[in-house]
């Protein structure tokens, strides 16, 4: 497993060239380009060990194409977002569904509905310090981040 100061070095260094190129390839979808670029660094340090240092900005560019183009291919608005969810851009001022009283986030459990709550009330390029707050690393917090949006899709099937 690679260190939590590489990590956290490499995401400094590339994070925001690789947000900054997605959100123009996926036509300015800040969502869009957040997922992406998040799959590019989950991919990354799960393949770490294989990558020379002198190619991670390559391949995270070659990388960002192949998740942007996947991303499409399986996102053609059967999308669930968390930002996009009525339901969920809402809880902060009523988490309830009028017509049940039911949250999409009861599905959730208490440790994941704080992750959501507190990743999505932070400031894009902050997520640093959400992750401390949490007590995880910036990686373990997009995929927490990522297991939950799949959770939330296979409840909404």
């Amino acid at each position: 497993m690679i260190e939590k100061e590489r990590c956290n070095e490499i995401i400094s260094q590339y994070y925001t060239e690789i947000y900054n190129y997605c959100f123009a390839r996926m036509n300015f979808d800040s969502y869009a380009a957040e997922d992406c670029t998040q799959e590019v660094f989950i991919t990354l340090f799960r393949k770490i060990k294989d990558l020379d240092d002198d190619n991670i900005r390559l391949w995270l560019y070659r990388s960002a194409d192949n998740i942007m183009n996947t991303y499409r291919r399986k996102n053609i608005r059967n999308d669930l977002s968390l930002e996009e969810s009525p339901e969920v851009r809402n809880t902060a001022e009523n988490p309830f569904d009028k017509d049940n009283g039911e949250s999409i986030l009861d599905i959730l459990d208490d440790e994941e509905v704080k992750i959501v709550r507190e990743y999505y009330s932070s400031d894009y390029g902050d997520k640093k310090s959400v992750a401390k707050k949490l007590g995880l690393s910036v990686t373990a917090l997009y995929q927490k981040i990522h297991k939950i949006k799949d959770k939330l899709k296979k409840h909404k099937n």
